[in-house]
């Protein structure tokens, strides 16, 4: 068994150098991975500046007395808070809570294991994706409709062909 897992592995790390050291397009392939790598961390860097720029401004608010800052301002309560539309620092927050909740349920034997882990994935989604429930409860629609459009009804994959229009009275 660990001789397969050593050769399936040493198959995978060659296919991987080979793939990059092409000499054709591997100059260009490892620009394009280096460019999506220099643009996630850029990414992350905003987010990060992003939030802690939220924070400051939350604890700013704090300072002058104003304790609906803790809650996303005078109007976060009006309405759904399962509707998306979380702050910067919110979405910070559900995220650590969530993985904190996650990381709690892998300790727990079941079903605290399944409660904890399920509710700490729900908060790391809602904060990753900042999506109310209104857009998730309309996922198996969206994922209905691309699956009926690529997929036939009968589960195989069909092309469509269109069927070219001809003029009339024009016959081939």
């Amino acid at each position: 068994m660990n001789r397969t897992i050593a050769l399936l592995t040493g198959a995978g790390l060659g296919a991987g150098v080979m793939y990059f050291l092409d000499p054709k397009r591997g100059r260009s392939r490892r620009a394009r991975i280096r460019d999506k790598m220099v643009r996630a961390f850029h990414q992350i860097q905003h987010t990060r500046d992003m939030v802690v720029r939220d924070a400051r401004n939350r604890m700013h608010g704090l300072a002058a007395g104003d304790l609906s800052t803790l809650i996303g301002g005078k109007n976060a309560l009006r309405g759904n808070p399962l509707r998306g539309g979380w702050s910067p620092t919110g979405r910070a927050m559900l995220g650590l809570i969530g993985g904190g909740l996650f990381l709690s349920g892998l300790t727990r034997s079941a079903p605290t294991a399944c409660v904890l882990g399920t509710a700490g994935l729900a908060l790391m989604i809602e904060g990753a994706t900042n999506a109310g429930i209104e857009d998730i409860k309309q996922v198996p629609e969206k994922l209905a409709k691309v699956t009926t459009a690529n997929i036939g009804h009968d589960g195989r994959r069909t092309i469509r062909k269109e069927r070219a229009v001809e003029p009339a009275g024009v016959r081939s």
